[in-house]
């Protein structure tokens, strides 16, 4: 490998991230009102004008338009640049990470599922069945690949398969005693199919601690909105934190759980 190599993949990588970043937002946009994310073409929400393709360019489009439709001038949401750059700049942190490897690509997959997810449930607070049960089915897929050749998977498959029981049941358990202690729903079922499928890309091991650095996130955002003056009943969705407590596990497991080990004292 020359040294040229990882420089230049590194910048293919980023711009691959940022196509799929512009896809995302067609996703973010369109699953939630179960509209396909395949037809009709990119167009305007205000006015149904078809982009064209110099209004399609990720980030660059949206600076030369200046935030406006240019047929009508309504408003383009800040989001759209936004998660084109996050999805560029993630992509990269995990092909640093992870390495020009041919696992390298579930591992970028994996990441995008989490993207997607984190913003619809921010905007929505929905985790929708079309992306987390094809998600689910996808990693065990993808795990699975290992019984003939390892250069894909994750986890083993077992691990895979496993993870995703587990994570669904954990956290199916912890909501149902919370109904029972409270009489009020404390998730809804997509956080648990959401947990289910971060174990079946990264395998069981990765369950446990994906919560316990999504309910310490969540927990210090939770104070942060209290001491803001938001109200106790103020709804929180938590399957963000869950999509950074994957996505941390698939990039430092070992440090994680060293960390982890070092804080019980061990």
């Amino acid at each position: 490998m020359t040294p040229l190599f990882p420089v230049a993949g590194y910048g293919l990588v980023g711009l691959f991230g940022l196509l799929i970043g512009s896809f995302l937002n067609v996703v973010v946009h369109r699953v939630p009102r179960r509209e396909s994310v395949i037809r009709p073409a990119s167009h305007c929400p205000h006015c149904g004008h078809v982009l064209r393709a110099w209004e399609n360019i990720p980030i660059l489009s949206w600076l030369l338009l200046r935030g406006r439709c240019h047929d009508c001038g309504g408003p383009i949401a800040w989001r759209y640049p936004a998660l084109e750059l996050m999805t560029g700049i993630f992509s990269v942190v995990v092909a640093w990470q992870w390495g020009f490897r041919w696992s390298l690509i579930p591992a970028l997959l994996f990441t995008w599922i989490l993207l997607a997810l984190t913003l619809i449930d921010l905007e929505t607070q929905l985790l929708p069945d079309r992306i987390t049960k094809p998600g689910m089915l996808l990693g065990l897929l993808i795990n699975a690949s290992a019984l003939f050749w390892s250069g894909l998977a994750l986890t083993t498959p077992w691990n895979a398969l496993l993870g995703m029981v587990l994570g669904y049941g954990s956290l199916w358990l912890l909501a149902t005693g919370y109904l029972k202690m409270t009489g009020r729903h404390g998730m809804g079922g997509g956080d648990l199919k959401l947990l289910g499928l971060i174990g079946a890309w990264l395998g069981w091991q990765a369950v446990f601690l994906t919560l316990f650095i999504a309910a310490l996130s969540g927990g210090l955002v939770a104070v942060a909105f209290l001491l803001g003056g938001k109200g106790r009943d103020y709804a929180i969705p938590f399957g963000p934190y869950l999509a950074l407590g994957g996505w941390l596990m698939l990039l430092w497991p070992h440090e994680i759980v060293q960390g982890y080990l070092h804080l019980l004292g061990s």
